[in-house]
């Protein structure tokens, strides 16, 4: 079955997932760099989507499993944080001298909490749940447009059964 209904219909729930997910980490107020907004993709390849993040885009909606071994983070997750407190506005404090210590130290001493506690203060320390909001609210609306371009594949497929 060649499944052009499919096809266009996979790219509208592509379009539709796209926008529910920029909209609900937005409404979560997950604005920071605006990376994540950007970041939300999807493909459609011989009628199967794929849908793409951010990596951390789970983290923030379901959060992140607390880490016994906190003292022990990745510089990429280091540079994640700098990159974000700066796009916030957030500075390091000052030392003791008035100085103000460096952002490296900052983002570590965020990232053992966050290993140690959870994500965010806001959430409990879990996520924010964007992520399962937008399925819950969207899966009637996906499977009424999948039924329909598929119940038209088939419709088509016997029209063409008939000319035989």
């Amino acid at each position: 079955m060649e499944g052009e209904n499919m096809k266009l219909a996979l790219r509208e729930v592509g379009k539709l997932i796209k926008a529910k997910l920029r909209q609900g980490a937005k409404d979560k107020g997950h604005k920071a760099t605006g990376d994540l907004d950007k970041s939300f993709k999807y493909r459609v390849v011989a009628n199967e989507l794929t849908l793409f993040a951010e990596q951390y885009a789970v983290a923030i909606s379901k959060g992140v499993k607390k880490d016994l071994n906190y003292s022990k983070t990745s510089e990429d997750f280091t540079n994640s944080i700098i990159r974000w407190a700066k796009a916030k506005g957030i500075k390091p404090n000052r030392d003791k001298k008035g100085r103000f210590a460096s952002y490296k130290s900052m983002a570590m001493a965020m990232a053992i909490s966050i290993r140690r506690n959870g994500i965010s203060k806001r959430f409990g320390y879990g996520g924010s749940g964007f992520i399962d909001i937008v399925k819950k609210n969207t899966k009637k609306e996906i499977k009424t447009i999948l039924k329909t371009a598929y119940k038209k594949d088939i419709l088509q497929q016997l029209d063409k059964l008939k000319e035989i």
